[in-house]
């Protein structure tokens, strides 16, 4: 099974928008894998937006810790240190602020691998938690 990571942002598609450009024109951050716009599961209470996550079809799971990088990257270019960014793999979820340590980096991408298997099979849902 191939890995499709879901990103989310407190606001939506918008906030969204410029880590698509980034990801798109970035050359390093193109041979990660391909992004796409998705709808997310709205929580309960909301509507939702439409096309409100990005969608990153990993080339493979062991791009995984590199593609975090690239995100905290692309909030460090743009100063972004209050807002969180949700990424989801399989039924687990990372929430990343502002980190720039590689043993933090590697801990999330280890979170989020943990609940997505070589085999794709995951765990069940609500065997894996959100970082803090």
């Amino acid at each position: 099974m191939i890995p499709v990571v879901e990103i989310r942002h407190p606001q939506g598609a918008r906030g969204l928008e410029g880590l698509r450009t980034y990801l798109v024109r970035d050359p390093r951050a193109r041979r990660l894998g391909r992004v796409h716009w998705q709808t997310a599961e709205p929580k309960a209470g909301e509507l939702g937006d439409g096309l409100d996550a990005l969608g990153i079809v990993l080339t493979s799971l062991l791009t995984l810790p590199s593609f975090l990088e690239t995100i905290v990257a692309w909030r460090k270019s743009r100063g972004q240190t209050a807002e969180t960014v949700e990424i989801r793999l399989g039924d687990s979820s990372i929430h990343v602020r502002g980190t720039e340590d590689p043993a933090e980096i590697r801990r999330l991408a280890e979170t989020l691998m943990a609940a997505y298997p070589e085999d794709g099979q995951g765990t069940s849902p609500g065997s894996a938690g959100s970082s803090p």
